[in-house]
C-alpha cells in the first residue's frame, strides 16, 4: 500500500444499473401523485356531472308536475258550446 488509488477504485460504482434505479425514482416519483391527480380530477368530474345531472332531473320534472296539474291561482279558462242557436 504506497497510498495510491487503483484504477477500480476510482471509476463510477453502479453505472447502468445506477441510472436504472435513478429512472425509476424519477418515474415512480413524479408519475404517481400525476396518476393520482388525474384519477382524483376525473372523479371530481364524474361527481360533479352526475349532481348537475340529477338537479337538471329534478328541475325538469318539478316542471313537468307543475305544467300538467297546473297553477293552484291560474285562472282555467272556459270553453263554451254553441248549440247552434
Amino acid at each position: 500500500m504506497n497510498g495510491r488509488l487503483n484504477e477500480g477504485e476510482t471509476r463510477p460504482k453502479g453505472g447502468l444499473a445506477a441510472v436504472g434505479f435513478g429512472a425509476l425514482a424519477v418515474v415512480c416519483c413524479a408519475g404517481g401523485p400525476l396518476i393520482v391527480g388525474l384519477i382524483g380530477g376525473i372523479a371530481l368530474g364524474t361527481v360533479l356531472g352526475v349532481g348537475a345531472g340529477v338537479l337538471a332531473v329534478s328541475l325538469v320534472a318539478a316542471l313537468v308536475i307543475v305544467r300538467v296539474r297546473g297553477a293552484p291561482d291560474a285562472p282555467r279558462a272556459e270553453t263554451r258550446q254553441d248549440c247552434g242557436a
